[in-house]
């Protein structure tokens, strides 16, 4: 992803002999290594860490982790993800390379870059780490979209998300409903209760974004199942559940693209996934979740 403030490339170049007063690569011991403490990744899937375990026994750590000296050892950079995997894998030492010009502000900046680069935060850890770097490095929005390559207005839209009630969050980090069902949410006139009505109708009914902003105006939306949803496998009509393994595969899928599923299984296990998003934002999501673009 082109444009990602200063990026990993400056953390990890070797460069002229010059610099190598200021990065330098060794091997350290495990134990030594403790967790950055600015990072805005708070859950570490265990699906994915046990995928990068059996890379690491099976080919070791392809790329040294960044880290910086601090006193009792050193505080990482970036790479956490490389970090839990290796120890899953037992081993007691791992590449690193040392930087020993890096400021708190740069580790926060630089945790949240690299995190977009290789695996998407959830759409509120990504509006909290806005607000960090607004908050702690006195940044405008429009610095920020700079730094890590956004336009303003999805800097914009990511903050906005903090205003919304927390079963909100919740439903949108969980897959339940998305960016565009949120940023409709925000419309909602009203106390929480209006809020929460709003949002159990959106997830019942299965609304498409465009209908969950009628909704919020006051305008009556038919559920989508009464439009011709498909109802996944065994199901014989529109009222119909899929079967339960369909219905799990779907809500796998949801939460792991973070937009809504349908999963069409006929007789031999042919059928199709259609994915549905509602706007440029979620688009470009999806596609970073299928088909991220390759870093170094």
């Amino acid at each position: 992803m082109a444009g990602l403030g200063r990026g990993l490339d400056s953390l990890i170049a070797q460069g002229s002999a010059d610099d190598m007063s200021e990065v330098s690569q060794r091997e350290i011991s495990i134990a030594q290594i403790r967790p950055n403490p600015m990072q805005p990744r708070k859950v570490f899937e265990s699906v994915h860490l046990e995928d990068l375990r059996n890379s690491i026994e099976n080919h070791g750590i392809l790329q040294p982790i960044c880290v910086r000296k601090v006193e009792g050892g050193f505080e990482i950079i970036s790479g956490e993800r490389r970090w839990r995997a290796a120890r899953l894998a037992g081993l007691r030492t791992m590449p690193v390379v040392v930087r020993e010009d890096v400021s708190n502000n740069d580790m926060m900046e630089l945790a949240l870059v690299e995190n977009l680069q290789r695996q998407d935060l959830d759409p509120i850890e990504k509006a909290h780490g806005f607000a960090e770097m607004i908050d702690n490095l006195d940044l405008t929005q429009e610095q920020v979209a700079a730094k890590v390559g956004l336009k303003r207005s999805t800097v914009t839209n990511h903050l906005r998300l903090l205003e919304l009630d927390q079963d909100v969050q919740e439903a949108l980090v969980s897959g339940l409903i998305s960016m565009g069902h949120a940023r409709a949410l925000l419309s909602v006139t009203g106390d929480s209760k209006d809020k929460q009505k709003a949002l159990a109708t959106i997830v019942r009914d299965d609304l498409s974004v465009r209908q969950a902003e009628r909704l919020v105006k006051g305008v009556p939306v038919a559920p989508v199942l009464a439009e011709g949803k498909p109802t996944g496998a065994g199901a014989s009509s529109a009222s119909e559940r899929p079967e339960a393994w369909v219905q799990d595969l779907e809500r796998r899928m949801r939460e792991h693209l973070g937009v809504r599923v349908d999963l069409s299984v006929r007789k031999g296990y042919k059928g199709q996934i259609s994915l549905h998003f509602g706007d440029r934002d979620e688009l470009e999501a999806l596609v970073e979740g299928l088909a991220p673009k390759k870093t170094i």
